[in-house]
C-alpha cells in the first residue's frame, strides 16, 4: 500500500510552488526586458514564462489538495489530471526556450501544437485513471503512463535549462539544473518502483521530492534572471552596422556566408543568409520607420516558419536574433535602420540567386 504524503509535505509544496508561481507571474505581467532606447516588441510578454507560471501553480494546487478530505478515488483522479496538465504546460513552455530542445521548437511550429499538447496530456490522464479503476491504485502499471509523461517532460525541460544556462555563460547554473533534473527524476521513481528497494521509504521519499522540486523552482527563477543578462549583452540596434560581404567560407554542406558587423563577423548558412538578404533588401527599399515587412510565403515560398527559426539561430551568436521581427500575421522584417545596411554588390553578384535579390535595389523608387 502506497503511503500518503505527510501534512508537512503538502503544506511545504503548496506554499513553495504557489510563491514561485506568484514570482514568475509577476515577471510575466511586467513584460519582456528591453534595453533603454530599443523599440518595445509587438508582443511584450513572453508566452513561455506565462505557461511556466501556470505549470508551477498547478504544482502548488496539487500540494494543497493533499490537505483536503477527499475520497481516495476522487483524490487520485484529481491529482492525475493536474499532473498531466502540469506536464502539458511545461512542454509548451519549453518550446519557447531560445536554447530549448529542437524537437519541441519544431513541434511548436505546427499551428495546433498547444491543443495537441493539452489534448495528449488529457488522454494520458484518462488512460491512467482507467488503469487505476481496472488494476487498483497500488498497481505500478497503473501509474506508468503518468510517470512516463512526467519523466519525458522533465528530461526535455531539464535539457532546455542546462543548454540555456550554458549558452548564456552560467556554467554553475547549468550544473544546478542538471543536478535538479536528476534528483527530481529519482524522486519520481517510487511511482513505479517499490520505495523500499530504492531506500526511499518513509519520509525520505518526500524529503527528496520537496528538495528536488525546490531546486527545480530555483532553476526556473534563475532562468528569467539569466535572460536579463543576455538582453543586456545584445548590441543596441541603433549601433549595429550590417554589411553583406558576399565572402564565403567552407565548402559543400559546410559552406557559410560571412556577414560583417561593426566589430565582428557572423557566419551564416546559405539558406538563412539568402533569407536575411531578402529581408535586408526589403528594409532598404522601405525607409519608413516601421517598413520592410515581407509576407512569409513571399520570403520562403510557403507557410513554414522553420526557416525563420534557422535564420535566428545563425544570428543568435551576434545577439541579433531579436532583430528579426514578426507581426504575428505571418510577416517578418529586419528591424534595423536602412542606412545601417550595406551590400558588397560585386561579391554578392557572383551568386545568381543572391544577384536576383539585389536587382530590386536598381529599380526606380517612388
Amino acid at each position: 500500500m502506497t503511503s500518503p504524503p505527510p501534512a508537512w509535505y503538502a503544506v511545504a509544496q503548496g506554499v513553495t510552488c504557489l510563491s514561485a508561481a506568484w514570482a514568475i507571474g509577476a515577471m510575466y505581467l511586467r513584460g519582456t526586458p528591453v534595453r533603454q532606447g530599443e523599440p518595445v516588441p509587438a508582443e511584450d510578454r513572453d508566452p513561455g514564462l506565462g505557461w511556466l507560471g501556470l505549470a508551477v501553480s498547478i504544482w502548488g494546487v496539487v500540494g494543497l489538495l493533499l490537505l483536503l478530505p477527499l475520497g481516495d478515488k476522487a483524490a487520485q483522479a484529481t491529482r492525475t489530471l493536474l499532473s498531466s496538465a502540469n506536464s502539458a504546460c511545461l512542454l509548451i513552455s519549453a518550446s519557447y526556450l531560445d536554447y530549448g530542445p529542437r524537437i519541441l521548437r519544431r513541434a511548436s511550429e505546427h499551428p495546433h501544437y498547444k491543443p495537441i499538447a493539452l489534448g495528449g496530456s488529457l488522454l494520458v490522464a484518462l488512460v491512467t485513471i482507467a488503469l487505476y479503476a481496472t488494476l487498483g491504485p497500488d498497481a505500478q502499471l497503473a501509474r506508468a503512463p503518468d510517470f512516463a509523461l512526467s519523466a519525458v517532460t522533465l528530461l526535455l525541460y531539464g535539457f532546455g535549462l542546462f543548454r540555456s544556462f550554458l549558452s548564456r555563460g552560467f556554467a554553475p547554473l547549468a550544473a544546478l539544473a542538471l543536478l535538479a533534473t536528476v534528483l527530481q527524476f529519482a524522486a519520481q521513481l517510487p511511482e513505479i518502483v517499490d520505495p523500499a528497494a530504492l531506500a526511499l521509504d518513509g519520509d525520505r521519499r518526500w524529503v527528496l521530492n520537496l528538495a528536488s522540486k525546490t531546486m527545480v523552482l530555483i532553476a526556473f527563477l534563475s532562468l528569467a534572471m539569466s535572460w536579463v543578462h543576455e538582453v543586456a549583452r545584445r548590441p543596441s540596434r541603433s549601433a549595429v552596422r550590417l554589411r553583406f560581404s558576399g565572402r564565403r567560407t567552407g565548402s559543400g554542406n559546410r559552406r557559410r556566408f560571412v556577414v560583417e558587423l561593426a566589430d565582428r563577423t557572423v557566419e551564416m548558412r546559405e539558406t538563412p543568409h539568402r533569407d536575411l538578404l531578402a529581408l535586408a533588401v526589403a528594409r532598404v527599399l522601405s525607409p519608413d520607420p516601421d517598413g520592410g515587412w515581407v509576407a512569409l510565403p513571399d520570403l520562403v515560398g510557403r507557410l513554414d516558419d522553420s526557416r525563420i527559426r534557422r535564420m535566428r539561430e545563425d544570428l543568435r551568436a551576434a545577439g541579433l536574433s531579436e532583430a528579426i521581427e514578426s507581426n504575428f500575421q505571418k510577416s517578418y522584417r529586419l528591424a534595423l535602420a536602412p542606412q545601417h545596411i550595406d551590400f558588397d554588390r560585386t561579391s554578392l553578384s557572383q551568386e545568381p540567386e543572391l544577384a536576383s535579390l539585389l536587382t530590386a535595389l536598381d529599380a526606380p523608387r517612388a
